[in-house]
């Protein structure tokens, strides 16, 4: 894997800013939850009133309420004993803020390809998952996600899939900002502020939220948009991943809305990308270890 390419092709930022507290009265989701999509169309594509998207119908399925937490994901390694693509290795990309004024041109200017960071540690060496349990789970790869979701009866959920389940019921054109702004004020953990120096975390959180902590759409999903990356199915060595994260702002990477996509290097893990499962509709399936 040729780190430096790597790290060119994610135009998204990282941040290495821990989760804050959430402001009074900012209840986040207790509990996990598997939603059902009916079949339904899904406007692929849709970004504002100049990209209507196009029409497809998607079938039934089923998909995790929230993203997959790091306490699940640790109940997965400890009936398997999976090992990440980041703990094999040794090392994962972080984000690293510099500490002056840079162009955004080069997103080399603030990765850092850090020894021992991996999902148990998410910042690197002496970091851990103390008060982070209910965190999406990060620095995973694709062929991480998908291991998970095996186990777990499903699969990496499709473009499609994913899509329909971010959109919901939409039925029309919506603002591209709308997906994360209401008139300005955050409904979705997004990066507020100017990239990459300061998050000002209007949202109540400067880094990675636990997951539920914003309004859900109207299917009773959490966190399609914002908080983290998630990656979706797909066998090429550059994968996608959909739906922006904490570190999309609105001076950079701004791919906080369901039509937005990230090209990622499949076994690249990184502290801003995540993942849910998508499940067939007769129901989830008995886990099973690994073979």
């Amino acid at each position: 894997m040729r780190i430096g390419a790597a790290l060119l092709l994610a135009l998204g930022a990282f941040g290495g800013l821990g989760a804050r507290a959430p402001q009074p009265g900012n209840r986040c989701l207790a509990k996990d939850a598997i939603m059902t999509v009916a079949e339904g169309i899904v406007l692929l594509g849709e970004d504002g009133t100049d990209r209507p998207g196009r029409p497809v119908r998607v079938a039934a399925f089923r998909i995790d309420a929230h993203e997959v937490t790091n306490r699940q994901f640790a109940a997965f390694v400890a009936a398997t004993g999976y090992r990440t693509q980041a703990e094999r290795q040794g090392a994962s990309a972080l984000f690293v803020a510099p500490t002056e004024p840079v162009s955004l041109d080069n997103a080399a200017r603030w990765w850092r390809w850090t020894k021992g960071a991996d999902w148990r540690h998410p910042q690197g060496h002496g970091s851990d998952l103390t008060g982070r349990a209910d965190e999406p789970v990060v620095h995973v790869d694709r062929d991480d996600a998908a291991a998970y979701a095996r186990w777990a009866g499903g699969t990496l959920p499709t473009t499609e899939q994913w899509e329909r389940a971010a959109r919901g019921d939409q039925n029309a054109t919506r603002d591209a900002v709308d997906w994360a702004f209401d008139h300005g004020t955050p409904r979705a953990n997004v990066w507020e502020g100017v990239f990459p120096m300061r998050d000002t975390a209007e949202d109540g959180y400067a880094g990675i939220a636990p997951v539920g902590c914003f309004e859900a759409n109207d299917l009773g999903i959490y966190d399609m948009v914002g908080n983290v990356w998630e990656w979706v199915a797909g066998d090429q060595n550059i994968g996608l991943v959909k739906g922006g994260s904490y570190l999309c702002a609105m001076n950079y990477c701004a791919n906080f809305r369901p039509a937005a996509y990230q090209a990622q290097e499949h076994d690249l893990p990184t502290s801003h990308i995540g993942f849910r499962v998508a499940y067939p509709i007769e129901g989830r399936q008995n886990r099973s270890s690994l073979r």
